[in-house]
């Protein structure tokens, strides 16, 4: 007998093994050696690879699908958010926008293999809208204080600065005092030494990281107002071309 032969005996004696524990188990589990031959041969049609493949087919289709959805869902709020960017573009800028935003929503995402990107309707400008965000724009510009952002930035970046280089002094002055401390061993010298290190850098590192996050909310504060002052003045020149451009308010389809 071949070796192969042999393999595929071995390999069949196990089935039949294995068969057969699972017949006793059914069989005590339901009383009776007819619903054990039932549920058995359930069991087989059930689980035939063929059976699985197809159910691992479908459960990937439904996530899938499921995921399609959510992308789509989550594309259309974007786009909406971002209105007042796409209303101003031309239909190449626009396209190039919607396909980019598309790509950044499905860049990690599984999808079915013929997902596309959903078509939008961005509603066109009317009069009323661009009074509407020309007030918005006003109001938005009026409460904003670029002074103040400026000083906070200025002041910010001077503070990482000097507070780094008072604790780096600090922090050099004590470790030398340890160096020459008397009464203390050297295991319990290099302990100190360590611990004032982890310390001045710790305040240094937290007190940096503070006012990156000051200069950070400034700078944004400064470009969300330079976009506002930009819109702005597309809107008021909209404004002066509505009456020829702005007449009814139908949807353009993209």
């Amino acid at each position: 007998m071949s070796k192969q032969s042999e393999m595929i005996r071995e390999l069949q004696d196990r089935l039949n093994a294995t068969e057969a524990i699972c017949k006793d188990l059914l069989t005590h589990l339901h009383n009776s050696p007819v619903q054990a031959q039932i549920k058995f041969d359930d069991y087989r049609i059930k689980y035939t690879q063929e059976a699985i493949e197809q159910r691992e087919a479908e459960a990937k289709a439904k996530k899938l699908k499921e995921n399609y959805n959510t992308v789509k869902s989550e594309f259309n709020d974007k786009v909406m958010a971002d209105y007042w960017n796409l209303v101003f573009l031309t239909d190449k800028q626009r396209e190039q926008r919607l396909n980019d935003i598309w790509s950044t929503i499905t860049s990690n995402v599984e999808l079915p293999k013929d997902a596309k990107r959903p078509q939008h309707a961005i509603p066109e400008l009317t009069e009323e809208r661009l009074f509407d965000r020309r007030s918005e724009l006003q109001e938005s510009i009026n409460r904003a204080n670029p002074t103040q952002n400026k000083h906070i930035i200025e002041h910010c970046s001077k503070s990482k600065v000097e507070f780094t280089e008072r604790m780096e002094r600090e922090r050099d002055r004590l470790i030398g005092e340890l160096r020459i401390k008397n009464g203390v061993s050297e295991s319990e010298r290099q302990r100190l030494i360590k611990e004032t290190v982890q310390e001045h850098n710790y305040r240094i590192k937290k007190h940096v990281n503070d006012m990156d996050r000051q200069i950070n909310s400034a700078q944004a504060s400064l470009s969300h107002l330079e976009k506002h002052k930009t819109e702005l003045g597309r809107v008021n020149k909209e404004l002066g071309q509505c009456h020829r451009q702005c007449k009814t308010d139908p949807l353009t389809t993209i």
